[in-house]
């Protein structure tokens, strides 16, 4: 069982050995006589690691695509579908096809070659925009995102007036109608109990009339 163990550590080794020494080939891209890849050189300062420079490429990439807008685009389509950027493993003919079904399937596209042809001549027809108007344009971009902020501040402001337009109106009800018509309520409650009196004074008044 001992000797079982040994063995495997050993194989262990060995492979282990081997990937390093193909992984230092990767990294040098050069071996002695022997065949034994040259070991590569230790960084002169700290900087010169391989994850400070890692970190420096990042450092610079995020750089780029707070300045650049296409370089942000670029990352955030990366993040969003990471499968566009993967290469796409070539796929083979299928042997179950005889080369008549194959030419069928090519001729069954044939119609759409002019039509792509004549779409990309119409593309030397399109006139180029003329390069002070484009500048110009570019110009403008500044001018149209402090429109667009004031716009997205103006957007807040109203949405802010509406609230408060509401909490207006729910106590405009709640003081003006509601409380009005629980004060007509209680006035004619009141006219009510002053009918009831009167009539009662009427009542014996008369009563007391005939009575004389």
């Amino acid at each position: 069982m001992a000797l079982e163990n040994e063995a495997v550590a050993g194989a262990t080794i060995e492979l282990l050995e081997a990937r390093l020494q193909r992984l230092t080939y990767l990294l040098t891209g050069d071996a002695s006589w022997t065949g034994t890849p040259t070991a590569p050189a230790k960084p002169a300062s700290l900087d010169d690691t391989v994850s400070r420079r890692l970190l420096r490429l990042e450092k610079n990439l995020e750089n780029l695509s707070r300045n650049i807008p296409a370089v942000r685009d670029v990352l955030q389509l990366h993040d969003r579908f990471p499968d566009l950027f993967r290469p796409t493993p070539p796929q083979s003919v299928p042997e179950n096809l005889t080369t008549q079904n194959l030419a069928s399937i090519v001729l069954s596209y044939a119609s759409a070659f002019p039509e792509t042809a004549s779409r990309l001549t119409s593309l030397n027809d399109l006139p180029v925009p003329d390069a002070q108007a484009s500048a110009s344009l570019v110009q403008l971009q500044p001018r149209l995102d402090q429109l667009a902020r004031t716009q997205e501040e103006q957007a807040r402001e109203i949405s802010e007036l509406r609230v408060r337009t509401a909490r207006v109106l729910q106590r405009w009800y709640e003081v003006g109608l509601v409380g009005s018509g629980e004060c007509w309520a209680e006035w004619e409650g009141r006219l009510e109990d002053v009918e009831r009196e009167v009539k009662r004074e009427e009542v014996v008044r008369e009563r007391r009339a005939g009575e004389i």
